[in-house]
C-alpha cells in the first residue's frame, strides 16, 4: 500500500511564520484560455512544507541536495510514536530509542510521529520543541542514517541541525499521515531535487507498506 506523506503546497501554505519566510507564488506563464498549454512560474523558498535538509543547510561546506547520498533518503523504514513529546523546550530522544531497541535495525531510516501534524496549517503548528543536541550522537550510536518527523524542523535555537547533518544523516521535515505508520515497518521515499547549490528541497514523500 503506498501512504503519501506530503503536505499539498499552495499560495495558502504557511512558511516558517518564526524567521518571516515569504509565502510560496505560483502564476501561470501561459494557460489554456490563452495557449494550448499551461506552464507555471513558481517562488517558494526551500524548505516550505515537506521537505529534506542538505548538510549545507547549516554546515558550512556540506553537501548540496545535487551531492547528497541518496541512499539515506529512501530506503528501510520504521515509524515510533513519540507519545512524551512536550508543547515546549527540548526533547531527549536517547529513552525513546532505548524503549524501541528491538523494532530498530541498522540502516534504518526513523520516522518519529509526535502528533504535531494535526497543528498543520495553524499557528500553533510552529511553537514546537527541538530535538536536543545529542540528537545526531544518538542516531549515529543506532546506525539510523536518516530521521523523519512531522514537526517544521527537528529543531531552532540550538545546535541540533549541525550534530546531525554534521555526520550526514538525512532529515526530512514536515511530514504528515504517519498515525498508520506507527510501529510498522516499510520502504520509504522522500528525494530532493538536484540543485546545485541547494540547501534543501521540497519533496514527494511516500511510505510502501505490505498491508
Amino acid at each position: 500500500m503506498l501512504h503519501d506523506l506530503t503536505i499539498t503546497l499552495n499560495e495558502k501554505t504557511l512558511p516558517f511564520l518564526p524567521v518571516g519566510d515569504p509565502p510560496m507564488i505560483w502564476t501561470h506563464r501561459v494557460d489554456h484560455e490563452s495557449f494550448i498549454c499551461q506552464s507555471s512560474l513558481v517562488v517558494m523558498m526551500s524548505h516550505l512544507g515537506t521537505h529534506i535538509d542538505a548538510p549545507l543547510h547549516y554546515v558550512k561546506g556540506g553537501k548540496t541536495t545535487a551531492q547528497v547520498d541518496l541512499s539515506r533518503f529512501c530506503g528501510k523504514a520504521v515509524c515510533i510514536a513519540a507519545d512524551d513529546f512536550p508543547h515546549a523546550g527540548e526533547y531527549d530522544m536517547v529513552p525513546l530509542l532505548e524503549r524501541n531497541a528491538d523494532r530498530i535495525e541498522t540502516g534504518d531510516i526513523l520516522i518519529l510521529r509526535t502528533g504535531y501534524e494535526a497543528l498543520v496549517g495553524t499557528l500553533e503548528y510552529f511553537k514546537f520543541p527541538s530535538l536536543a543536541e545529542n540528537t545526531g550522537a544518538a542516531l549515529e550510536a543506532r546506525g539510523i542514517r536518516g530521521i523523519g518527523l512531522d514537526t517544521p524542523t527537528i529543531a531552532r535555537g540550538n545546535g541540533t541541525h549541525q550534530e546531525v547533518l554534521g555526520r550526514e544523516i538525512a532529515i526530512v521535515e514536515s511530514l504528515i499521515n504517519l498515525a498508520p505508520l506507527v510501529g510498522k515497518r516499510f520502504f520509504f521515499s522522500a528525494l530532493p531535487l538536484k540543485f546545485e547549490d541547494g540547501d534543501g528541497s521540497p519533496v514527494r514523500a511516500v511510505a510502501i507498506t505490505e498491508d
